[in-house]
């Protein structure tokens, strides 16, 4: 079911003459639009390490090694596409003794390798999941839900969030007895420079923290857990021209 959030409206008065080179010479309204949609993810992508440590480097590096052979072999039995399985370069690095800010002698040293997979369809998540756990050497597991389909449900809400900031907008135009005419400006990344001038900074963050609260699906403490749904959402920011008698 899709979700409007309620945005934050502000009628904006005419600029003033020292700011009149900046800002719109008519009076006009500034209206964020808000709208979300809860969808069943049907991808994952899961990013983790493989990591190890030794005093001797060539032993760190055989640990990778040997760890990302197992895993790659995993990977093939759970029938995960080669095109889906990204790995990044060994980075390898010293980890030294440290007293008072002061780096000393050589501890030994790690290296570590990065993997990034696309699970489509969750059939194979758990599995993958737990594996992973059970794993030594493997840590820093991160998963990130989505769905496949993301493009055109953003198309949708886009034109969704458009329609929730000419409604609040249209509404606050009627409570002060004028009424709302075209737009002047669109934008899905705000106007910053127009929003500071109006000391607006504060009434942004907020909005952008609601919305990025409004879209948290998962704890990444839970990554075992599939959520049933994710929030897909767009926000717009729309500036109307006011018509005046």
């Amino acid at each position: 079911m899709k979700k409007n959030i309620i945005a934050i409206i502000l009628i904006l008065l005419p600029a003033t003459m020292a700011m009149a080179a900046q800002l719109p010479d008519f009076p006009f309204l500034f209206s964020v639009g808000l709208a979300t949609k809860e969808v069943p993810p049907d991808l994952a992508i899961i990013t983790f390490d493989v990591e190890a440590f030794d005093e001797n480097p060539e032993k760190s590096l055989e640990t990778v090694k040997k760890r990302s052979t197992e895993l790659l072999d995993l990977f093939k039995n759970l029938e995960i596409s080669t095109k889906d399985i990204e790995t990044y370069e060994i980075d390898k690095k010293a980890v030294r003794q440290e007293k008072d800010y002061v780096e000393l002698k050589i501890l030994g040293y790690e290296v570590k390798q990065s993997f990034s997979i696309k699970l489509h369809g969750l059939s194979r998540y758990s599995s993958l999941i737990e594996k992973l756990l059970k794993y030594r050497n493997v840590s820093n597991i991160n998963v990130q839900f989505d769905v496949s389909q993301r493009k055109e449900l953003e198309t949708t809400l886009i034109a969704d969030a458009c329609l929730n900031a000419k409604l609040q907008a249209e509404n606050m135009a009627n409570g002060i007895g004028t009424k709302l005419g075209s737009v002047f400006a669109i934008s899905d990344r705000g106007f910053n420079e127009l929003e500071d001038q109006f000391g607006m900074n504060n009434t942004r963050e907020i909005i952008d923290s609601m919305f990025k609260k409004s879209m948290m699906t998962t704890n990444s403490g839970e990554i075992t857990f599939i959520p049933s749904t994710i929030k897909i959402g767009k926000k717009v920011n729309v500036i109307f021209k006011l018509e005046t008698k």
